[in-house]
């Protein structure tokens, strides 16, 4: 595995964004909606707190799921939810920074929203997980 620079890694992920946007603009699929949550999320966790790059990253999201909405009723995605999705997108793009600088060291973990929720979620799985192996341990 080769290393990436934090610049790098933040040019990734924007364009995975870019990608599964295009895809919510064409289909309006809950899947794709689901990747655009993770992959937010993921990006994130990798910069330091920026009110700019949060409000960018809700109106992004906010529109795909207007789309995703639309067509889960059977409705061909509206022009302007489009429009709106696609210029939350540019605004997204714009304002993740690309400098390491503002990301915060490894050793601060943020959980953060949604961040949070999936960490506790993830902190039960396993919890669960080790309970039930020893009970089928205890068991036998």
């Amino acid at each position: 595995m080769t290393d990436k620079s934090f610049a790098e890694t933040i040019r990734e992920r924007v364009a995975a964004v870019e990608v599964v946007a295009e895809a919510i603009a064409e289909h309006g699929r809950e899947t794709d909606l689901r990747d655009l949550r993770v992959l937010l999320i993921n990006t994130m966790s990798l910069l330091s707190r920026d009110p700019g790059v949060e409000a960018a990253v809700d109106d992004l999201y906010a529109a795909a799921r207007e789309i995703v909405n639309d067509a889960a009723a059977g409705v061909h995605p509206v022009i302007r939810n489009v429009r709106c999705l696609r210029g939350a997108l540019v605004r997204f793009s714009e304002r993740v920074p690309v400098v390491s600088g503002l990301s915060e060291s490894e050793e601060a973990p943020r959980f953060r929203g949604l961040e949070a929720a999936y960490a506790v979620q993830l902190e039960r799985q396993e919890t669960e997980a080790v309970e039930e192996d020893g009970a089928v341990r205890s068991a036998a």
